[in-house]
């Protein structure tokens, strides 16, 4: 299965295999879609992924046009050279898509979107879903961690931290490492449609920071807090989510729990 991954950021290093051909964005912008059409029509793969975003809050909300251009256009641009050769097209959305704990979401649940950031992935969801060409799977992780460091992994955000501000909400969590077996998973069986990709329970940031502690900065001061307090420390809205994994079960995959992912993330961290 020859792959093609637009992207060269935590997740697309990861779900990268051997003979994948990875196109990072010093080689083509995604904006730019003559060159991606080019680049796909030229490759001819039979999966093309799009793991290229803008996903920090404070960029997104301050540089609106580049990230709705990166954000929804750019996806619909490796949509469109995916459809051109018929190669299945697999977009990496996210689950922040959906604020508040208070439900379970699954993958029909009405997104409720709060910052320009989820704005963004929601239009470029909505577009694939309505375009018309069904050969797609669009995924939705959830407070990503993973053993590789990286500024946008979640542990060595923490850790770069002397003191932390954490709240106890539970949330759900998907271990990189583990999404890269969803997806081979979802391909191998020749799944269609939107699929919610997390391990199996509930996380909290708290126990996110105290694993940090514990096994990367030991010198990590951690302070509970309220989730109230902690949208008092940030310019743009930070979303508590739960998300539903039954769909991906029910195609025979089995998810390792939220808590022994970050276990073994943490165990694991920087060891590579």
């Amino acid at each position: 299965m020859k792959r093609l991954i637009f992207g060269s950021g935590k997740t697309a290093s990861i779900i990268k295999n051997d003979g994948d051909i990875m196109i990072p964005h010093q080689q083509c912008d995604i904006t730019n879609a003559p060159l991606v059409r080019t680049i796909t029509k030229e490759v001819n793969p039979d999966v093309v992924v799009n793991c290229a975003a803008k996903t920090n809050l404070e960029y997104c909300e301050d540089n609106k046009r580049i990230t709705f251009d990166t954000n929804t256009v750019g996806p619909i641009n490796v949509l469109m050279g995916a459809a051109e050769t018929g190669a299945k097209f697999v977009h990496i959305s996210s689950g922040c898509i959906f604020d508040g704990n208070d439900r379970v979401c699954d993958e029909d649940s009405v997104a409720n979107t709060s910052v320009w950031y989820t704005h963004t992935k929601k239009w470029a969801d909505e577009y694939i879903t309505a375009c018309g060409y069904e050969n797609y799977l669009i995924l939705r992780p959830r407070q990503m961690i993973s053993a590789t460091p990286h500024p946008t992994n979640m542990l060595t955000k923490f850790a770069q931290y002397d003191e932390i501000f954490v709240h106890a909400e539970l949330n759900s969590l998907t271990c990189v490492e583990d999404f890269s077996e969803m997806l081979e998973h979802l391909l191998k069986t020749d799944q269609r449609g939107i699929f919610n990709c997390c391990n199996d329970g509930l996380i909290t940031p708290y126990d996110i920071a105290l694993g940090v502690k514990k096994y990367i900065k030991p010198s990590l001061e951690v302070n509970k807090v309220t989730y109230e307090y902690t949208l008092k420390l940030q310019p743009n809205r930070r979303v508590n989510t739960i998300l539903s994994n039954d769909k991906i079960k029910n195609t025979g995959y089995s998810a390792r729990s939220a808590h022994a992912a970050l276990e073994w993330t943490l165990k694991n961290y920087a060891k590579a």
